[in-house]
């Protein structure tokens, strides 16, 4: 099973984090970190999100390899440098923009945006 963590836990990040489909694939969200937040919550699921004052301790200690990044466009190149700073190995973006990383570095970008306005042009 390969530990997973979410950076942003707004409306996308939250629902991400307490999808249960990942499993079938070898991947548990472990748990999300959000900017906005001073103290531990839980998610409806009970996965903890927590602060990002707690985000390097964690990413240490859990084996975490791959990171998924929910935060607006202005913050996902401070999120996506601190993953890499973190140890980890892939990211996961669904923040509306090309983030920079180390040549060979693995991202899977998803734009929900340009998904539904392709469906949009099949109607």
């Amino acid at each position: 099973m390969s530990n997973v963590v979410i950076v942003g836990a707004g409306k996308l990040g939250r629902a991400l984090l307490d999808y249960g489909g990942f499993h079938d694939y070898g991947l548990e969200i472990v748990a999300a970190f959000d900017a906005a937040l001073t103290k531990t919550e839980q998610s409806n699921t009970g996965k903890p999100i927590y602060p990002m004052n707690r985000f390097d301790d964690f990413c240490r200690n859990s084996n975490v390899k791959i990171g998924i990044i929910t935060v607006p466009a202005d913050s996902a190149q401070t999120v996506c440098d601190r993953l890499i700073g973190n140890g980890i190995r892939a990211i996961w973006c669904f923040a509306p923009c090309r983030v920079k990383v180390p040549e060979g570095f693995p991202v899977q970008y998803e734009n929900m945006a340009l998904s539904l306005a392709y469906l949009n042009k099949k109607t």
